[in-house]
């Protein structure tokens, strides 16, 4: 269970409540919890899913961990104050997130949020589902029918992206196109633009995204400011996932041509796979792919010993 799923759960109280207090072995240098006692079990940290405010203002006192048992639970210290850089106070085990076993009769497809089999396949790649990957699957279900006639690829895509956000493991996994094989190439402009290609048809297109709004604008603004100032509370996080559940959902469940512009390339870019060849820098003396060296004086170097500076060659003698 990752940390989406964990939230969602809590969301909807798929918890088991505890509310014991707990002997905690803590790393102050870490500042978090490594090791901690239920009952007469001994149960250690694998990994720390998420740090919380338990009220704003209050310091980072809650966290939301996977245990070495492979649950999820929640630690939080009561009455904890910070003095001399150590943790006081006592602290209690306030809720286990029940399991997908313990889920059999629920629905736990509303918690890992798989829609269909095709974006279970980009989950499953990227880790979780967010706006960012959705909007890549949708732009790779709009080019598709825009490409070919039954929606099904019959030769090699390119893909001209002009972002690095999570849309791009959308593409690679549902197109085939990756930087290692040559057919996505990337410029991080910050902006969901798309220019697709097809080898064989010799058709193009370039889907831009339109500004798309949400009725919860200044809510995410204000959640989204507390995240990255480090000031948000649990609940708040649990009410900021709530808020990219329906976005998501939103999008996925929204016609193509509602998310983008759409217009045909008459010349649609091509890449092909090349094969690599390397040169000696003359300054490191390291090997750089061809394409990349640069040429001065002719001699070839890598970028960063071609901006780093030089020595002037002495012409003269000492006398």
């Amino acid at each position: 269970m990752n940390a989406t799923e964990a939230l969602r759960s809590i969301r909807c109280d798929w918890l088991r409540y505890i509310q014991e207090k707990v002997r905690v072995d803590f790393d102050n240098a870490r500042q978090a919890p490594v090791h901690f006692t239920y009952g007469v079990r001994a149960l250690w940290v694998d990994e720390v899913l998420g740090r919380f405010r338990m009220r704003e203002g209050d310091a980072l006192h809650g966290y939301l961990v996977k245990a070495d048992d492979g649950e999820v639970y929640f630690l939080y210290l009561q009455g904890g104050e910070s003095r001399n850089g150590f943790n006081e106070g006592q602290w209690v085990l306030g809720f286990r997130v029940l399991s997908d076993d313990e889920l059999m009769s629920f629905d736990r497809d509303e918690r890992k949020m798989l829609v269909n089999m095709t974006v279970k396949r980009v989950v499953d790649f990227h880790g979780h589902l967010c706006p960012e990957l959705a909007i890549g699957i949708k732009a790779c279900e709009y080019a598709l029918g825009l490409l070919f006639r039954d929606g099904e690829p019959t030769g090699r895509i390119s893909v001209l992206a002009e972002n690095c956000t999570s849309a791009l493991d959308a593409l690679q996994v549902l197109l085939g196109v990756t930087l290692g094989n040559q057919s996505l190439k990337v410029i991080d402009y910050g902006k969901h633009n798309y220019t697709f290609s097809s080898r064989s048809g010799g058709k193009g297109f370039s889907l831009r995204l339109r500004r798309f709004p949400f009725d919860d604008e200044q809510e995410y603004r204000v959640l989204e400011e507390k995240i990255v100032c480090n000031q948000i509370a649990l609940d708040e996080v649990v009410r900021f996932q709530e808020i990219l559940d329906k976005r998501v959902s939103r999008l996925l469940t929204a016609q193509s041509e509602e998310l983008f512009d759409v217009e045909e390339v008459v010349h649609p870019l091509v890449t092909l796979e090349t094969p690599a060849i390397y040169l000696s820098c003359a300054g490191c003396g390291q090997q750089v792919l061809r394409e990349h060296a640069l040429e001065v004086e002719g001699r070839h170097y890598c970028a960063p010993c071609c901006h780093r500076p030089r020595r002037p060659v002495a012409t003269g003698q000492l006398h």
